[in-house]
């Protein structure tokens, strides 16, 4: 990766060259460097495996280029060039981007705001180990992963199976990326920089049917490090305390969705509900509901891309403005939107405003600023050739009159534990709200409000509508824990919530009320 001063260095004289173009009224330039490197866990006891495959890596530098003319302020043009930091690639840039000229009405000019630096940027923050840490310190804790898997196994394990069927399977992935961005809006060059680590690690053992998860996130090696020497033996343990699960006959049933659940069904249907792109699109799922109570009062939801719980923080706008908390849902209320500059100007100057935000959003004088606009790849790396998009950094469920573990059980009486789902994706349209995903694992069936048995995984499958699981939860949990979608660009810190009559249907069956 390139460094921070190398960017910076880079942003300074391609300034002095954009400057000098006399067509332009206005110009931004934003470069990055980011690495996204996956270490995929592939260890099978009963045939030949490698145990860990060869390393993936999605890196990318470069930078790009949007440029406004001086006979129009609405016409403006953008390219990008990859790998070349040269002033030769600069003038090739600025070419293209006049050859890719539009005249785009809602086009409100370049973001233009004093620099406002954080606490924690000032303080130097955000310069994590990891962002000096090679392949060989990934392949030592995928390593360490799977031979803490196989000792827990050869530990735990009942019976001594001639063919155990077990299977070890997931991935190690560590995220990081600098980012440096000019402008003829700023005085300044903005800059950031941020890296963690995500593993997932997924343990079948056939001779049980049994299944079990674990998951990490963390912002240094010394995390990194504790993460793989705990992550197969805990998920050992969990396959371990599932097998021979029971299998229901599908229906409805009371349920306790975990976080990692919640996670799911907030990342594919929620979170893209809740920018001013999806209410300008009319697409949201609350459309017209904005001031409107869409959860229950005890949950409140919010963007906090500085949140002290995680390792991912960002601290700069790919548009080069201070990146803020963003309350979304406050005691049940919609009270805000993830935002870019460009999304907020369309959305409050669209003629039907009012119409897709509802009528309450004037009188509550709704505004949205734009502290959540992201160039996002594959993952959570920022990349120079992605156009920004409001996404969220570390979404937060806060939860008032929580209730502990046992008294969610309680709750649910004779019902089922939903520990993880898969396949989660919104049907009907997003507008509608209607989610299905299947139970994966990490499950149990509940009877008089006590674990009685594990449930089978892939037996299962929800179809529910997000009113259904939001809206009147018959409890929620007093903790938020940390959560891991899979490609997910943000990390998500959330409460288990139990929640009465949730279709449930057999795999292979039809959905039907």
């Amino acid at each position: 990766m390139r460094t921070l001063n190398e960017l910076k260095k880079f942003v300074r004289e391609a300034v002095a060259v954009l400057g000098r173009q006399q067509d332009l009224a206005a110009w931004e330039l934003y470069c990055s460097s980011g690495e996204h490197k996956v270490v995929r866990l592939n260890y099978t006891s009963d045939i030949p495996s490698r145990g860990i495959e060869e390393f993936k890596s999605l890196e990318a530098d470069g930078f790009a280029v949007r440029i406004v003319t001086r006979r129009d302020p609405h016409e403006t043009g953008s390219a990008s060039i990859a790998g070349d930091f040269s002033m030769g690639a600069v003038r090739e840039a600025v070419s293209r981007a006049r050859h890719a000229l539009i005249v785009d009405r809602h086009f409100p000019g370049l973001p233009a705001e004093p620099r406002r630096l954080h606490n924690s940027e000032s303080a130097g923050a955000g310069h994590s180990d990891l962002m000096r840490s090679g392949d060989a310190v990934l392949a030592a804790a995928a390593w360490e992963i799977i031979a803490g898997a196989i000792s827990e196994f050869e530990q735990q394990a009942p019976l001594k199976l001639s063919h155990p069927g077990l299977v070890l399977g997931g991935d190690l992935s560590l995220i990081c990326d600098r980012v440096a961005i000019g402008s003829s809006a700023f005085e300044d060059i903005r800059v950031d920089d941020s890296a963690h680590f995500v593993s997932s690690v997924t343990v079948l053992i056939e001779g049980f049917d049994a299944k079990g998860t674990a998951t990490a996130v963390g912002g240094s090696r010394a995390e990194m490090q504790q993460a793989a020497s705990a992550l197969g033996r805990s998920a050992v343990g969990r396959a371990l305390e599932l097998r021979h699960g029971e299998r229901p006959d599908g229906g409805r049933y009371p349920v306790v969705l975990g976080p990692q659940p919640i996670a799911e069904i907030l990342n594919y249907v929620v979170m893209p509900s809740l920018t001013t792109r999806a209410f300008e699109a009319a697409s949201s799922v609350y459309h017209g509901r904005f001031g409107a109570e869409v959860m229950d009062p005890r949950l409140s939801l919010l963007d906090e891309p500085a949140a002290v719980e995680s390792p991912l923080r960002r601290r700069t706008t790919c548009e080069g403005l201070p990146s803020e908390n963003t309350e979304l849902i406050r005691g049940g209320r919609l009270v805000g939107l993830l935002s870019t500059f460009y999304d907020r100007h369309r959305l409050m100057n669209d003629d039907r405003r009012d119409e897709k935000l509802g009528h309450a959003a004037r009188e509550l004088k709704a505004d949205f600023p734009p502290r959540s606009a992201y160039r996002l790849g594959e993952g959570a790396a920022r990349r120079f050739d992605s156009h920004p998009a409001a996404n969220a950094t570390n979404v937060m469920m806060r939860t008032r009159n929580g209730v502990e573990q046992a008294e969610l059980l309680a709750a649910i009486g004779d019902g089922i534990y939903v520990g993880r789902v898969w396949y989660t994706y919104p049907i009907n349209g997003q507008r509608a709200g209607d989610v299905t995903c299947t139970i994966s694992g990490d499950s149990f069936v509940i009877r008089a409000g006590k674990v009685a048995a594990p449930l089978a995984p892939n037996c299962l499958r929800i179809n529910a509508n997000i009113e259904q699981i939001f809206a009147q939860p018959l409890a929620i949990s007093r903790q938020s824990e940390p959560a891991i979608v899979w490609g997910a660009p943000e990390l998500y810190f959330v409460p288990a919530l139990a929640v009465k009559d949730l279709a449930l249907a057999g795999i292979g069956a039809t959905w039907s009320d």
